[in-house]
């Protein structure tokens, strides 16, 4: 595979020099620099509730955050500054709730009481017609890389990105060097579990969207230690008096240097190296207010899902969980079907989504059958209600109940646990 020049460092100073010029420009944002200024403030009141088959690991966690997000309109026909602030504060916790929403406290499991930092300074230049390129601290969405948005405030990440469209093609590339989790308020390099350094995670890719077709593919590179990189396309029409879309993919994981060994992902069984497949097929349909789905996915060699210690991952697969495992384990063959409800002229805003999800015959990745075999399942119910009567206001109520069955050691498959997510949001535009 391509590698990038292993002394390619991103400079400090140029990041540095952009973020201070974003947050410079943004200390007069409440008079606006443009006609086109945006200001808005969102705010997520967010519980969990945790038990697992381990009672000692139950946890819950009431908390409160706050984003204040700042985007200019163009100034001088070529480039935009932009900043976020954020805040999370803890209302109540218990059990082992700690760098769960909030960062760990002085005692075992306890939580800090809240934190702010700065989640977003950067510059966007637009040299090119149809081009952008934003250097700074940033959100970032790709198929194998995005900013969870699963907490109280999303991850973060320092860097450089870009794209350019082009009719119903658009490239995009990044380069990271930092980032700030999601539950967290430090800015840290990148590293493996064992604690060796990645000094950047890079990539490029390409979306097609053309009448009834859409196809999407990427490769990443965590440095010196994985590779990733994967295709996936669908077809959409008319079916029934209704609409169907049909969506197929294969993506790929592989060893990358030396910082890949025993023990730089606590969920790899101890593989000194890697070679990871996994294909999926899936069908959607939608007729009214119903939805019904069903998926398939096979997986060769176990297919690594978190491109670096704390990442959790960016999986796209319609058989992932919406909370917990992975489901991508050497040799598990993943069934999946699903329900969907959308309540439109009934209670408007309100939609419901059922899923049950089964993965059989994984392996232990290093030792195959022989050092370990299991088989999982979960049932998750999502509710959702963008309340008309209030502007900006949606609520959200996510349960997860998981499952699993396992004989030796297979390190991707997990205690059971049951899960209860419910956030609160409101977003106000000034």
């Amino acid at each position: 595979m391509m590698m990038l020049n292993s002394t390619f460092k991103l400079s400090p100073i140029l990041l540095a020099v952009a973020a201070q010029l974003a947050m410079s420009a943004n200390a007069t944002a409440i008079e606006g620099i443009t006609a086109a200024d945006k200001l808005a403030l969102k705010s997520r009141t967010v519980y969990f509730d945790r038990d697992y088959e381990k009672r000692s690991s139950n946890d819950s966690t009431l908390a409160q955050g706050l984003e204040l997000n700042y985007q200019s309109g163009e100034i001088s026909d070529f480039f935009t500054v932009g900043a976020s602030f954020y805040g999370v504060a803890n209302i109540k916790s218990s059990g082992s709730a700690g760098g769960n929403i909030l960062p760990s406290g002085s005692h075992a499991g306890d939580v800090r009481g809240g934190f702010g930092k700065v989640g977003q300074a950067y510059i966007g230049l637009s040299l090119v017609e149809d081009s952008n390129i934003t250097l700074g601290y940033q959100k970032t969405k790709t198929m194998l890389l995005a900013s969870s948005g699963s907490r109280a405030i999303p991850s973060t990440f320092r860097g450089i990105t870009g794209n350019y469209q082009w009719q119903s093609f658009k490239v995009y590339g990044y380069v990271f060097d930092e980032w700030s989790r999601r539950g967290d308020d430090e800015w840290e390099s990148f590293e493996t579990v064992n604690g060796d350094d990645i000094d950047y995670v890079w990539g490029f890719g390409t979306t097609f969207k053309q009448g009834k077709w859409q196809a999407d593919a990427e490769y990443l590179n965590s440095d010196n230690y994985l590779a990733k990189y994967g295709i996936r396309g669908s077809y959409s029409d008319k079916l029934a008096g209704g609409k169907i879309k049909l969506s197929a993919g294969i993506f790929f994981s592989e060893d990358d240097g030396s910082a890949f060994k025993a023990g730089s992902d606590k969920n790899l069984d101890n593989i000194d190296s890697n070679d990871g497949q996994v294909y999926y097929l899936d069908a959607n349909w939608n007729y009214q207010m119903l939805t019904f789905g069903v998926a398939f996915a096979q997986v060769d060699e176990i297919w690594i899902e978190d491109n670096f210690a704390g990442d959790h991952g960016t999986n796209p697969l319609p058989t992932r969980a919406p909370i917990g495992p992975d489901l991508t384990n050497a040799e598990e063959t993943i069934w999946q079907g699903r329900v969907g409800f959308d309540f439109a002229g009934i209670v408007d805003g309100l939609t419901i989504n059922m899923t049950y999800t089964e993965g059989k015959d994984a392996e232990n990745a290093k030792l195959g059958a022989a050092g370990g075999t299991a088989d999982e399942d979960y049932w998750a119910i999502d509710t959702r209600y963008n309340v008309a009567a209030v502007k900006g206001l949606k609520l959200r109520w996510l349960y997860a109940d998981y499952n699993s069955d396992e004989t030796g050691s297979v390190g991707g498959v997990k205690d059971d646990e049951k899960d209860h997510r419910v956030y609160v949001d409101y977003s106000y535009k000034f």
